[in-house]
């Protein structure tokens, strides 16, 4: 079997849940490769969408959610195609060329853009492969009811009635669950973990982390929460890719409580090894979160689907949230001196998120295209 996966370098969220999908698939010894559908425009075009995306995500997060309510308030009627689908729709030619020189047996995407692109070449009857898409956030995103796929991999069943609300047929909803890296199924005990990462083994450790894009007041919580936290507590800055921020605070005097981290590949460890943790609701890291069964605080949303994802969570039990850094930091030590309602909510993600979503996109796919893995070439390890 050959897979191609069509992820969109929009935010690291998609390509994240993109190289679960081919790990897993790698792991079932079947052939897969990832593209970015950016990449089927032009260099200039290509350029223009992924970073004014990541700038308007950052410096203008209201303009941002005025643009996705706009769009979730105003879908195109009687089969009209939005703006955004005729505009992302033009690099289609590219990406036939490409599907035409290389052999798939389906396709898998991670972005609407990309399933707009496949849609469109289904419409012309160019394609005739298996198509997949795998929603990477918990709420049918605008842009989602333009496509037409064979199967849609959603979040959880507590969405069917969104999805099909929106106009997707519910014997097309596959609720998968998010797609994660396998080291998020892999548990370790809290103290070993502690050890494993050089962290006080006894002592209470919350996280705080901020998204791909860097966004939120990490900094000012940063430097407020030490001194909020009980003498038992340590604080874990996850700076990610945001090396401004790893620099700044690294050069700051914090506490002796608190730890700094800049990028790592140690996170399903740090989980393991946290009570706590506030973080950005983006699809990914609330569903990792969630699958280590890891208390959650929600710092604050860019408007759009992470405030789609706040609502879904908090109407589960499943995270909390506060609106101030001031509020947040009185929150942290409330959960701390109240350890059972930490396991309350901690059992109740035990409880919505047991599966493991890339074994079942692997198989239904194999199902539903009736094809057996081949053995993959070395390029796909690359």
């Amino acid at each position: 079997m050959r897979l191609l996966i069509l992820s969109c370098n929009t935010g690291e969220g998609h390509n994240s849940a993109a190289k679960a999908i081919k790990e897993q698939f790698i792991k079932q010894n079947a052939d897969c490769d990832i593209k970015d559908a950016l990449s089927f425009w032009s260099p200039e075009k290509s350029k223009l969408i992924s970073k004014g995306h990541v700038f308007i995500y950052r410096r203008l997060p209201k303009l941002f959610g005025v643009s996705y309510r706009f769009e979730e308030n105003h879908p195109p009627k009687n089969g009209d195609e939005s703006l955004i689908y005729e505009l992302v729709t033009k690099g289609c030619d590219s990406l036939l060329k490409f599907l035409a020189e290389n052999s798939y047996n389906a396709i898998i995407c991670t972005h609407v853009f990309s399933a707009m692109m496949v849609t469109e070449l289904k419409r012309r009857r160019r394609v005739s492969l298996p198509c997949y898409f795998v929603a990477t956030d918990y709420t049918c995103s605008p842009g989602v009811n333009q496509t037409s796929m064979d199967a849609y991999f959603i979040p959880h069943k507590r969405l069917i009635e969104e999805f099909a609300e929106n106009g997707l047929p519910v014997s097309k909803l596959v609720p998968s669950g998010i797609p994660v890296r396998e080291a998020f199924y892999t548990k370790t005990e809290k103290k070993a973990a502690r050890l494993a990462l050089s962290l006080p083994e006894n002592r209470k450790t919350v996280l705080l982390m901020c998204g791909s894009m860097g966004c939120g007041p990490i900094k000012s919580l940063a430097e407020e929460l030490p001194e909020y936290l009980p003498p038992d507590a340590t604080l874990v800055i996850i700076c990610g890719s945001n090396v401004r921020l790893f620099k700044l605070l690294t050069k700051k005097q914090l506490p002796e409580n608190c730890h700094v981290i800049g990028f790592t590949n140690k996170m399903p460890l740090y989980m393991d090894a946290a009570d706590l943790i506030l973080t950005k609701p983006g699809g990914l890291s609330t569903t990792e979160a969630a699958i280590k069964a890891l208390p959650m605080l929600f710092i604050n949303a860019v408007p759009g689907c992470e405030t789609r994802n706040i609502e879904f969570f908090l109407n589960n039990g499943c995270a909390d949230m506060r609106d101030t850094d001031l509020e947040l930091c009185d929150a942290v030590c409330d959960y701390l001196e109240n350890p059972d309602r930490l396991k309350c909510i901690s059992e109740t993600l035990s409880e919505e998120f047991s599966g493991n979503a890339t074994e079942y996109i692997y198989k239904y796919v194999l199902s539903a295209t009736g094809l057996k893995p081949v053995t993959p070439t070395k390029q796909n390890f690359e």
